[in-house]
């Protein structure tokens, strides 16, 4: 046995040149051709500048609302609690 000749990671099969999910992609390939596999995945998989940047502003959105609701839920333990570490009624 040997690794893969496409991943290079996994175990390929005795009589093989590939394991068994690289050769699942080459017979997508045979089936739809490689222009149509490698269109799909550049559609699918790799992002465009513009992509990347709307991705990043979205993140950055969760993140600072997220920080915003941690930074209220703080604040309103803090007035319940005094500084003598009694509860406020």
């Amino acid at each position: 046995m040997g690794i893969c000749y496409l991943c290079e990671k996994e175990d390929r099969s005795y009589f093989g040149y590939y394991c068994e999910k690289c050769n699942k992609i080459k017979r997508l390939i045979h089936l739809y051709g490689l222009e149509r596999v490698s269109e799909i995945l550049e559609c699918v998989l790799i992002r465009t500048k513009t992509q990347q940047t709307n991705k990043i502003k979205h993140q950055l959105e969760i993140e600072q609302e997220t920080l915003k609701t941690s930074h209220e839920e703080h604040a309103d333990i803090m007035k319940k609690v005094l500084r003598s570490g009694k509860e406020l009624k």
